[in-house]
């Protein structure tokens, strides 16, 4: 699961910094009005982004259900720590998201194997709390200042 996540978050760098999705993605992102001005088609954009974004919650949904197993109400105890994970995470979409979870994943991770799960939960909040209150605009905020 892992060397698929490393694998796919690669990938997605690679569409978003070298093709012409990506830019046309990175620029209806940052000005929409302006990439309208210069004929790009925002709403298609917007679709054809939402599709693959949905497409890789399919691809996470489909690793993840052979160790957790499906059934209606699987996504409720990732929503959590998913919005901490993005709040924390900053501007640069994907450099921050990656860099938080991999943060709250380690701080998760040693205070459960440290204790119990509960406390990993409680140790993962205090963490967010904490980074949120030293960097309010996220970590890409103040350290990954023009990524992606």
């Amino acid at each position: 699961m892992i060397a698929l996540a490393v694998a796919t978050l690669f990938a997605v760098h690679v569409i978003l910094r070298s093709s012409r999705l990506g830019l046309l993605a990175r620029g209806t992102m940052q000005n929409a009005d302006m990439a309208a001005a210069l004929g790009t088609d925002t709403s298609r954009i917007y679709a054809v982004t939402f599709a693959f974004g949905a497409a890789l919650a399919g691809l996470a949904g489909g690793v993840l259900a052979p160790v957790s197993g499906v059934f209606p109400t699987i996504g409720g105890s990732y929503i959590g720590r998913a919005f901490i994970t993005v709040i924390s995470g900053g501007a640069a979409p994907l450099a921050g998201t990656a860099s938080a979870s991999l943060l709250f994943g380690v701080i998760n991770q040693i205070a459960t194997f440290l204790t119990n799960p509960v406390y990993g939960e409680v140790a993962l909040l205090l963490a967010a709390i904490v980074l949120i209150r030293i960097l309010p605009q996220g970590i890409t905020g103040r350290y990954f200042r023009g990524s992606l």
